[in-house]
């Protein structure tokens, strides 16, 4: 248990920590509006349910709610009338037609709490004194909803609550001006909730006065379903507090919070259009002009009087002709039959205008006239298509605490298990799969589509599907997305800074003759350093400068610091960089080895590629140094270096005392790399390579055959080699030099000790004797085979030789 603690206990410690921030932040409501985001995306992807757009085929005439729009078509042939328009000789006649055209119910998203335009300024020219001509349109919109009414139509007309912080009380409601309420004409509240963001997702049932909480004063949409419906007026609206709904007549309206219920909206604002394409036409929209146009009202501008409104209507003189003529004649239906007529104004100028869900749609950002949001309202109520909320609020709420608090928990835990099961690279990838199929899953339970995102990201958006009525469902997935970022933020970042501060303990032990890459996977592999040593099979590697003592003899010691520390300096990184251990520098001799102390494959192969690319950057180093001109002897612009490679079984470890370690090698195979680079001089090569690193990597370099000898101090002889090049790029040169040198040596193991030193000789010639090259491999022969021919070593002789120095 206590190892266990050790080890998850941190990791588990920062997931909770994020799981109460999280908590926390949703309790404040910080993640409301992402909350609020997300919400309107699941719409734009579900897209509209009406119009054109739709991918449901419901046209805008089969919903229950007709738009009767004060528009710029409108607002320019009814200009002369001036707006406000006069009620007496605008709307009364709208509602007559509106009756006479089959509405069931007229709403009216338009304040009528002043006197009527034509009346005020009668009363202002004549006071009390009207002319006995003279209508008041106050009155005349009277008598036309008593007509209405009479028709078994209702008209609705719009109220509000105003708050006046200096009366008494400090709330009053404002209703239509008493002359149109003589009437005792109904009114619904058109006051509306915005969001954090200002946007529009919530239509209310009802509202209320502070002194006077008792009194439910029903909104303009609730108010119109009454009579859509003809719910009596002995039902009234109650909310149960069980099913967290209010309930009215036949309605079931789940309460979201407050007073409201989450409106479904519909599509794009009715008239809105992208660029040159048809109007979006969520709802039938209808002009206010067009409703007016009947055979006796004319139109002020003459072209645009076609009388449409008296095609719906059968006693129309055309309509009646049609009718002699041919009495199986069909008159047009009324588009207001059986409807709710909302009746607002979408002129800009007027400025009611609130932002949707589909406000950003397609693209087009575009706000929705205030009368269609209660149409949507409305609409929502009759279809019964309410938006569902998993926990009833996408706030932090009484109801909604317990499951947004297990949705917080159970998925930042699957964060934290899979950051312990994988590499945080890995265990991030896998925490992204996992949000995005939350987010999938967020949006499909409300699209009624789980693979939506698979056809959107195909392209193929037309076959994401749409939900049923009631069908969207919306996942409060915000927090427990914020608390998986979280989780995955916070435990990284505690790896990181333990990482860092283990691979700086790290480079502070090894940093110094080890690359970063190795110690690296040092970390890794959890190895630690440590007083002792492993044994395995290694490469050792050493080198130094050729006749380094005659520096000091043509230079200050300033230079030879100066010049050891450039050369040093480059043939260290290139160890380095082929992942190379350092062990240590002896003057101006680098010892190093490879495989350790973390295993590196092919160790063979990187120690034969640095004696090539230390050699290649010694070239440019020498070029360089020639460039300087006097500045540097003869013998620093001519330095050669010597290399001795061996592979085998060697200890490598921390060796010393616990106070003060250093990180070596030890054995049988370190003394023959030491001797082979120091015997290098005899055979006048610059690389020479035991045959355990050659059998390895002879494909991959360019070789020379040099001995089978027993270097000094040594009784087992060992065959080496010269490396000259990588594969494929010998000098030109040495394929000749080659040729003549591989003849003499056969004709040398043959014993033919003549021949074998007239090929050498002939060799010899072809040899490169570049300036401070004491020998080459085939003058080091010639008196070789002079020895032999006096002292032959018999039938027996296996081939080696016994070198007496170093």
């Amino acid at each position: 248990m206590a190892k266990l603690l050790q080890k998850y206990g941190i990791g588990v410690l920062f997931t909770l920590v994020a799981i109460i921030v999280v908590i926390g932040l949703q309790a404040l409501g910080v993640l409301d509006l992402a909350a609020y985001k997300l919400l309107d995306y699941s719409f734009q992807v579900r897209g509209p349910l009406s119009s054109w757009a739709s991918r449901t085929g419901v046209p805008a005439d089969s919903l229950d709610v007709v738009l009767i729009d004060v528009d710029d078509e409108s607002y320019r042939i009814l200009g002369d009338y001036g707006y406000p328009f006069p009620r007496g000789r605008i709307w009364v006649p709208v509602i007559r037609n509106l009756v006479d055209g089959g509405a069931k119910v007229i709403v009216f998203d338009i304040q009528f709490d002043s006197r009527d335009g034509d009346t005020a300024e009668k009363l202002r020219v004549y006071g009390d004194n009207l002319p006995e001509d003279f209508i008041d349109g106050d009155r005349q919109l009277a008598e036309a909803i008593l007509y209405a009414r009479s028709q078994g139509c209702e008209v609705i007309l719009s109220s509000t609550i105003k708050n006046e912080p200096s009366s008494v009380p400090p709330e009053n409601l404002v209703i239509s001006n008493e002359f149109i309420m003589e009437a005792d004409a109904e009114h619904g509240l058109v006051d509306m909730y915005s969001d954090l963001d200002g946007f529009q997702r919530r239509y209310p049932t009802f509202s209320y006065m502070r002194h006077e909480p008792e009194t439910w004063i029903y909104s303009l949409g609730l108010k119109a379903i009454k009579y859509y419906l003809d719910i009596p007026n002995s039902d009234t609206l109650t909310y149960d507090k069980e099913t967290n709904s209010f309930e009215y007549g036949p309605l079931r309206i789940p309460r979201y919070k407050q007073n409201t219920f989450m409106s479904n909206i519909y599509g794009q604002s009715s008239k809105a259009r992208i660029g040159e394409s048809d109007a979006w036409g969520t709802f039938k929209r209808i002009p206010v002009a067009w409703v007016l146009d009947t055979e006796d009202f004319d139109l002020p501008i003459q072209q645009e009087d076609t009388d449409w409104m008296s095609t719906f209507d059968p006693s129309s003189s055309f309509n009646a002709m049609m009718l002699m003529i041919d009495p199986e004649f069909e008159v047009m239906q009324s588009p207001f039959l059986g409807k709710i007529c909302v009746i607002g104004v979408s002129v800009e100028t007027v400025l009611d205008y609130k932002k949707t869900a589909f406000y950003s749609y397609m693209g087009s950002p575009t706000e929705m006239p205030g009368y269609e949001f209660h149409a949507n309202g409305i609409q929502t109520i009759l279809d019964g298509n309410y938006i569902r909320v998993l926990g009833d609020t996408i706030e932090f709420s009484r109801n909604s605490a317990f499951i947004q608090i297990l949705m917080i928990l159970g998925l930042a835990l699957i964060a934290y298990a899979l950051l312990v099961l994988f590499d945080p690279l890995w265990g991030g990838l896998l925490i992204l799969v996992e949000a995005l199929i939350l987010f999938s899953i967020g949006i499909g339970v409300f699209t009624n589509d789980i693979f939506w995102l698979f056809k959107l990201i195909l392209g193929n958006r037309d076959a994401i599907g749409v939900p049923g009525l009631g069908g969207s469902l919306v996942v409060p997935i915000i927090p427990p997305l914020v608390a998986v970022a979280l989780t995955y933020v916070t435990n990284v970042l505690y790896k990181f800074i333990v990482e860092q501060k283990d691979k700086h303990f790290l480079k502070n032990t090894f940093g110094t003759y080890i690359s970063p890459e190795l110690i690296d996977k040092m970390y890794e592999e959890k190895q630690e350093p440590k007083l002792g040593g492993d044994e395995g099979i290694h490469t050792a590697f050493f080198t130094d400068i050729q006749s380094f003592s005659a520096f000091s003899e043509v230079l200050t010691p300033p230079e030879v610091v100066e010049l050891l520390n450039e050369y040093l300096t480059d043939m260290t990184d290139i160890l380095l960089q082929n992942q190379g251990t350092l062990d240590k520098y002896i003057g101006d001799a680098i010892v190093a080895f490879y495989g350790a102390p973390v295993p590196v494959e092919d160790h063979e192969y990187l120690a034969c590629l640095t004696a090539v690319e230390m050699q290649e950057r010694l070239d440019e180093l020498r070029l360089k140094w020639q460039n300087e001109g006097e500045r540097w002897p003869d013998i620093v612009q001519n330095m050669q270096n010597r290399i001795g490679i061996s592979t085998g079984k060697m200890v490598t470890g921390n060796m010393g005392s616990a106070m003060r370690m250093n990180y070596t090698m030890m054995g049988d195979v370190v003394n023959l790399a030491a001797r082979l680079e120091s015997s290098a001089k005899q055979y006048g090569v610059y690389i020479q390579v035991a045959e355990p690193t050659y059998q390895v990597c002879k494909d991959k370099f360019e070789w020379r055959e040099l001995d089978y000898v027993m270097v000094k101090g040594k009784t087992v002889p060992v065959q080496v080699y010269e490396l000259l090049s990588r594969k494929g790029e010998l000098k030109p040169e040495y394929a000749g030099i080659l040729k003549a040198y591989n003849e003499g040596l056969e004709l040398y193991k043959n014993q033919s000790w003549d021949k074998a030193r007239e090929a050498f000789i002939a060799a010899d010639e072809l040899e490169d004797m570049f300036p401070f090259r004491p020998t080459n491999p085939s003058r080091f022969y010639v008196p070789r085979c002079e020895y032999y021919k006096e002292n032959p070593p018999g039938d027996d002789w296996d081939g080696s030789f016994k070198l007496t120095a170093k």
